[in-house]
């Protein structure tokens, strides 16, 4: 019986099934997160306002390399197709104030859902706009054949700085001097 106990621990300790799992280093900081996940650090929000959606989410490669920024939308049970039309563009606001950022993202289809992407050499402008946020990020779409703005999004920005930060040790860069990509 202890033959067969051995064998069988041997058998399994050798098997893929028991291959190392790869293990995500994460920080929790507030409303914000951050995470490095093989070579790609993320900071991301955790939560949003109720009766809001999604989830706003900066990536970094090594060295702060490659930095983006996006607004991920999480559909509500039941919804299908598209949360925007073609002609819909992004309002971003910082405290209840309308930013000129919002112009440089642009909403499509991304491989897990909807999302606006922000043109890459503006993430720095927006790291600086949510460090100098008072509580609150704001993301809302123009929704031009409608004639109105919904708001889809609304994020609190208590522990943005302090997960960045970590991100930052966790990849190896300064997140307030980003290098060109």
């Amino acid at each position: 019986m202890r033959i067969l106990s051995v064998l069988a621990a041997t058998c399994l300790a050798l098997s893929p099934i028991s291959a190392p799992v790869a293990l995500a280093q994460t920080y929790h900081s507030g409303n914000w997160a951050a995470a490095k996940v093989g070579q790609a650090c993320y900071v991301f929000t955790q939560r949003a306002a109720r009766d809001t959606s999604g989830a706003l989410v900066f990536s970094f490669g090594p060295g702060g390399y490659n930095a983006g920024f996006a607004y991920e939308y999480a559909p509500w049970p039941g919804e299908n197709g598209a949360p925007w039309d073609e002609g819909d563009f992004v309002i971003l606001e910082v405290d209840g104030q309308e930013i000129w950022l919002g112009d440089e993202m642009f909403p499509g289809e991304g491989i897990n859902g909807y999302r606006a992407d922000m043109t890459s050499g503006f993430v720095a402008e927006m790291i600086a706009a949510i460090k100098a946020a008072q509580s609150t990020v704001g993301v809302n779409f123009d929704r031009a054949a409608k004639g109105e703005v919904w708001v889809y999004g609304l994020f609190a920005t208590e522990g943005f700085a302090e997960s960045l930060t970590e991100a930052g040790a966790m990849c190896g860069f300064d997140p307030n001097r980003l290098p060109s990509s």
